[in-house]
């Protein structure tokens, strides 16, 4: 069979080419666009279905937010919350007040009052109401002293659903609880308001098909649009209603309806929590029939098909019509291909003779370039080795540095100490002043005493016998201040002696002190000349580190450009061998266009 499409004409494999070329794409298209549209459509249509399930449940839960609104102003009535001020007022009167605020509320069917004993004290007008303090409602309200809102429950009389709110009575005079007041609502009220959700999903032109389905904390539809549902576990109607509800948010999926057998899309939605009201844990549920909500994926794939043969029929025209012009067409460019061809194969001899001069070029490059970077690493090795004993001197600077400054320290601190001693000597020095003053004092008072023993002794003398014994006392006092006034006249030579001895220390301590002056200031200018020093073999330091970067950059850089240049050797070849391969090519190209010469 290959045998016989190859050796039909050119004209005839043309056409069949065009109808394919212009068939497949078309084909392809449309069948990507008919999946991409349904996928469109259909989450088109799930998101549609979202915002509306989200809607109705906003729409429920602010529907209870104004009933617990309700309670409060119930229970802040004046009749209910200050009974000291209408205490006047009548029972009868009350209960038209109650019946009053029913009517104009229009959601509840039953109002009553009861005492904190749960005793029934006031109701609307209808059937008499009881046993409200044994209601779970009753008992939370005056436990949490906040409204509540009861789950919904079936009434054991007439089978319907209803929803019980209550809220505590204070009194407002006492500020004591006096009682509580309920609401009733028929489950049956919330009806209108998801029926008003599914008649908006019905004029956006979708069959009236939808479901709505009310759920309460432990997952029972309390009011649904099949009535025959209410009071059923939603697991068992919807399989996949576990996850959407353990989610706890907006999200849908297929199910297969228990009760109809029919495949239905369902989407979720939790009744929101708004400040001030109890937590409902309440959710939505809209279900539709899958082939109400996919109806126009028929019109898709029959619009496909329509198209596509259109499609078809107006390519084969197409294509007869310029296979004709395509085969004249050929016909002239295969005689052109054979006159460039030859004309190819003489360019491409010239350059492949330019490729191997430039071949040649580059190895001697290449070699030049290996002998640069011989040279830049040996650069940098030197650059390193300088590096390496420049940082050796500056750490040995360093070093000096530190002795001198340590030097300086002890120069400082002797300096210190010679000025301490010096003021010492000073102290010394007017202390043995102070020892020479009391030792002439001594004296002085020697030679009066010795004055004072003479006179005694002549006094002694003139008293005769009577005075003998005195006289004798008064000999005994002058040796004693002629010994004082010996040892006055010694320590006056001691005095003498030790201030020689201070002022000489004085003049040496000067003199010592003018020679630690001196070395301190020769340290100093030891210190900045080592400080200068550092400095300098550290600027030659970092500059033998520059030095030696900069020569490994060389170095790396220069083992670049020999690397580029191998790849542009490594290039030249392969253009050689390229264009002996084109030489080649372009003969063929020759021979092939005589060929399709001939076959056209």
């Amino acid at each position: 069979m290959l045998k016989t499409l190859n050796n039909l004409p050119l004209r005839i494999k043309a056409i069949t080419f065009a109808i394919a070329l212009g068939t497949i794409p078309v084909l392809l298209v449309g069948t990507t666009n008919y999946v991409s549209s349904i996928q469109k459509s259909r989450q088109d249509a799930t998101h549609a279905q979202e915002n509306l399930t989200t809607a109705t449940a906003d729409k429920v839960a602010r529907f209870m937010f104004e009933r617990n609104g309700d309670i409060q102003v119930l229970a802040n009535l004046p009749i209910l919350a200050n009974p000291e001020k209408t205490a006047g007022v009548t029972p009868q009167q009350k209960q038209a007040v109650l019946d009053k605020y029913m009517k104009i509320y229009g959601a509840y069917d039953s109002i009553a009052v009861a005492d904190v004993t749960g005793k029934t004290i006031l109701q609307t007008t209808g059937e008499v109401i009881s046993g409200l303090g044994e209601r779970d409602y009753f008992k939370a309200a005056l436990a949490t002293k906040k409204s509540v809102i009861a789950p919904p429950r079936k009434s054991k009389l007439n089978g319907k659903y209803y929803v019980f709110i209550a809220a505590p009575i204070v009194n407002v005079n006492t500020n004591k609880i006096t009682g509580v007041v309920r609401t009733r609502i028929p489950v049956d009220n919330l009806d209108p308001i998801a029926k008003a959700s599914t008649a908006t999903l019905t004029g956006n032109k979708r069959a009236a098909a939808s479901e709505y389905h009310l759920i309460d904390a432990e997952g029972k539809f309390f009011a649904a649009e099949e009535k025959n549902q209410i009071g059923r576990d939603a697991k068992k109607d919807f399989a996949s209603f576990a996850t959407l509800q353990r989610d706890n948010k907006v999200a849908s999926a297929e199910n297969t309806d228990r009760i109809g057998n029919k495949r239905q899309l369902i989407s979720y939605a939790p009744v929101p929590q708004i400040s001030g009201m109890p937590n409902l844990n309440w959710g939505v549920i809209l279900a539709e029939d899958v082939d109400s909500v996919y109806r126009g994926e028929g019109q898709l794939l029959l619009n496909l098909i329509l198209g596509t043969g259109i499609t078809a029929l107006i390519a084969s025209g197409l294509a007869v019509l310029f296979a004709n012009r395509a085969t004249k067409l050929i016909q002239g460019i295969a005689s052109s291909i054979a006159s460039s061809s030859t004309e190819i194969a003489a360019t491409v001899e010239q350059q492949e003779r330019t490729v191997s001069q430039q071949a040649t070029s580059v190895n001697q490059t290449t070699t030049t370039m290996d002998e640069l970077g011989a040279s830049s690493r040996q650069s940098a090795e030197q650059a390193e080795a300088s590096a390496a004993g420049a940082s050796q001197a500056l750490n040995l600077a360093e070093g000096g540095t530190q002795a001198v400054q340590q030097t300086l320290k002890g120069m400082t601190i002797l300096k210190d100490q010679v000025n301490e001693i010096a003021l010492a000597i000073i102290r010394l020095s007017e202390q043995t002043g102070q020892i020479g003053s009391v030792s002439s004092l001594v004296g002085d008072l020697a030679n009066q005493t010795n004055m004072l023993a003479l006179n005694a002794a002549v006094e002694a003398a003139r008293a005769g016998e009577n005075g003998k014994g005195f006289g004798v006392v008064a000999t005994e006092i002058r040796k004693l201040a002629d010994q004082s006034k010996k040892s006055s006249e010694k320590i006056n030579t001691l005095v003498g002696d030790i201030q020689s001895a201070i002022n000489k220390t004085v003049m040496v301590t000067d003199e010592g002190t003018k020679k630690v002056d001196q070395g301190l200031e020769l340290a100093e200018k030891t210190a900045v000349t080592f400080t200068g020093v550092a400095d300098s073999v550290n600027n030659v330091f970092l500059n033998s580190q520059q030095i030696s970067l900069s020569a490994k950059q060389q170095a790396i850089a220069v083992q670049q450009v020999v690397t580029a240049m191998n790849s542009i050797n490594l290039g030249a070849k392969e253009s050689a061998s390229g264009i002996t391969q084109v030489k080649s090519s372009a003969q063929q190209l020759k021979e092939a266009a005589q060929q399709l010469k001939a076959v056209v």
